[in-house]
């Protein structure tokens, strides 16, 4: 949708009080959308135990849209591969790859701080870290090489041969981190980056910076998620937009205390501040200056309780903030 900075759309895949059918296809209606109106990229996210979330089986969604899109990329974010047996994945992947015709983005994350994801799955904290790499380095082996065999801490195979194998040769990867551990890994294997919701602009250079220090020959293609919404006055658009925040951070504030306990409402103002919220010309110079830092893509999540209006946020996006439109 422009010239030096692709838009896409993350999709939590929250429910906001409806059903999970009514929520998965209020998110299906998005990516539909955003590929109507010539958007990049649509990243689907994963979570376990949690109500106000739809999403556990990302895969299966992946399918699904994959048979409804032709032209939009479809990503991962991410898998949590601590919790996932990594020789699946790989399948899955590269079905999926096939499924969408060469346009699946994979990218992946440790998964946290969730206890109920640790405890149900009974994986330790300790352990999601060096899971998701060896599980990563192994999910590599089998999607491009023909006879792999490994013995890690975690994972053993011997002499397996990954079918289907997926049309994308490498199917480019992600990860979702900006631990020591997780940069070293990824400018070691010239994966990209995925900076959260929350990530300042500082955060994202410090990113970037740190991934060049360790490989200047590798393009970290970071990926950079940003709750959006604009409106003729940046009064409107908080109004619309403060719901919408105080539901997510409540709720992920609470799974990440655990349940029965007591948690005050989150103080959403920060939030504010590092999302492209506003009005529609806070938001373009708020963009410009994301741009500026170098991401490779930004990935929008449209901030209203409303289905419908989510969509229409998208067309808002498109004609006052990529077009420049002047207000009504």
């Amino acid at each position: 949708m422009t010239s030096h900075l692709r838009i896409g759309i993350f999709c939590p895949y929250d429910n906001h009080g409806l059903s999970h059918a009514a929520a998965i296809q209020a998110e299906t209606d998005l990516v539909l959308k955003a590929e109507a109106l010539g958007f990049d990229e649509a990243w689907i996210s994963e979570h376990h135990f949690d109500a106000g979330s739809s999403s556990p089986s990302l895969f299966a969604l992946l399918g699904y849209l994959a048979a409804r899109t032709t032209r939009i990329r479809l990503g991962t974010a991410a898998v949590l591969l601590p919790f996932r047996p990594p020789v699946e994945v790989a399948e899955d992947i590269a079905t999926i790859d096939i499924l969408s015709g060469g346009r699946l983005d994979f990218g992946v994350a440790r998964g946290g701080p969730f206890p109920e994801q640790n405890r149900n799955f009974g994986i330790s904290p300790d352990e999601t870290r060096p899971r998701m790499l060896e599980a990563l380095h192994l999910i590599q082996q089998l999607l491009a090489e023909e006879d792999v065999s490994h013995r890690g801490r975690y994972f053993h195979v011997d002499r397996l041969r990954l079918t289907p194998r997926p049309l994308q040769d490498p199917v480019p990867t992600w990860i979702a981190s900006a631990s020591e551990a997780a940069l070293d890994d990824a400018a070691a294997h010239g994966h990209g980056l995925m900076a959260g919701l929350t990530s300042t602009l500082d955060d994202v250079r410090q990113m970037l910076r740190s991934y060049r220090e360790r490989n200047a020959a590798a393009d970290p293609r970071l990926v950079v998620s940003r709750f959006y919404c604009s409106a003729a006055t940046r009064d409107e658009a908080i109004a619309e937009a403060a719901p919408f925040l105080q539901q997510f951070f409540d709720r992920r504030r609470q799974l990440s205390a655990g349940p029965g306990a007591l948690v005050p409402p989150t103080n959403i103002e920060g939030f504010l501040a590092r999302s492209l919220i506003g009005s529609h010309d806070e938001v373009r110079a708020k963009l410009a200056d994301l741009a500026v830092a170098g991401p490779r893509s930004v990935l929008l999540v449209p901030t209203s309780t409303e289905a419908a209006r989510r969509c229409d946020l998208l067309e808002t996006f498109r004609a006052h903030i990529v077009e420049g439109r002047p207000s009504d």
